[in-house]
């Protein structure tokens, strides 16, 4: 570990990676600090900011699937311990996330929020273990601090009634129509394909690694089920409903204060960046320093 060229290389990656994720953390803080919060009832077409308590669309609510709670969004991760020794890691199995929308109100009215695409902060989250690949039984509270068994199991929720707030493009939708359905479609797919992994699990039928034509009409036609499927709960008489912004712009839902999202972005920037000088600084001196 005391040759410089193993430093070089890592402080090369490690430098550009600092200034890109703290500009990141600095542009979420700033954009939370810089859009008004809105009421729902006077809320205008676009990028806003909302907040308000979460409940569910239908009068039966959603359940989390490892620990059967009510609740409005959820994502569980299943791992299995693998190895011996100074080997032994955890490896996902399973792991699922909720793209139902859910309602969000306040004291002026209330809307549809359709998670998919968030950056999703959850207030809830249970972590246990057990001896099985799906857990037996009812979660424990809060986190479990003994790991037993080989399978270690992780569910984030955001609980029914959670005070909800939401930075994304708010629209008035009627229903969909082709030229919509094809975009959000589009965009679906997008998503699906920085996740080749569950792509290929999904919808790879032949195990090749490869989705052939077939495969991928078979993808777009499941893709286009899911959007007609989120069109008709948005064509409700509540009509009102945020998604994510076809700009690019951030799509944040958070179970809590978004002030607190900032500073912890703040903070988070301000190290990172800190770090991209220390890095840049100890480069630059290595690279000056006599062979």
């Amino acid at each position: 570990m005391d040759d410089p060229t193993f430093w070089k290389a890592v402080l090369l990656v490690a430098a550009p990676s600092c200034f890109y994720l703290g500009f990141r953390h600095w542009r979420l803080a700033r954009l939370i600090e810089d859009t008004p919060m809105s009421r729902i009832r006077s809320a205008a077409q676009g990028y806003v900011e909302l907040s308000g308590a979460a409940g569910p669309v239908e009068a039966k609510p959603a359940v989390a699937p490892l620990s059967q709670l009510p609740c409005v969004w959820w994502l569980f991760l299943i791992e299995e311990r693998c190895g011996t020794g100074r080997d032994r890691r955890w490896e996902t199995i399973n792991r699922g996330v909720s793209t139902a929308p859910f309602r969000l109100a306040d004291e002026t009215g209330d809307c549809l929020v359709d998670p998919a695409g968030a950056d999703v902060r959850p207030g809830s989250v249970n972590v246990w273990s057990g001896p099985d690949p799906w857990p037996r039984g009812p979660a424990p509270a809060g986190r479990q601090l003994l790991n037993w068994g080989d399978y270690r199991y992780t569910e984030h929720r955001i609980p029914i009634g959670a005070r909800v707030s939401v930075i994304g493009d708010f629209r008035t939708l009627g229903g969909v129509g082709a030229s919509d359905v094809t975009g959000e479609v589009a965009a679906l797919l997008a998503d699906w394909k920085k996740d080749q992994p569950a792509l290929l699990k999904r919808f790879d039928a032949n195990g090749d690694g490869v989705l052939s034509q077939d495969e991928w009409e078979r993808a777009r036609t499941a893709a286009r089920a899911l959007i007609e499927q989120r069109a008709l709960v948005a064509a409700t008489p509540t009509a009102n409903t945020v998604v994510r912004p076809r700009d690019g712009r951030p799509y944040l839902v958070a179970a809590s204060d978004l002030k607190k999202v900032a500073w912890r972005s703040r903070l988070t920037a301000g190290l990172l960046l800190a770090g991209f000088v220390v890095a840049v600084g100890v480069l630059a001196a290595l690279f000056l320093e006599p062979g």
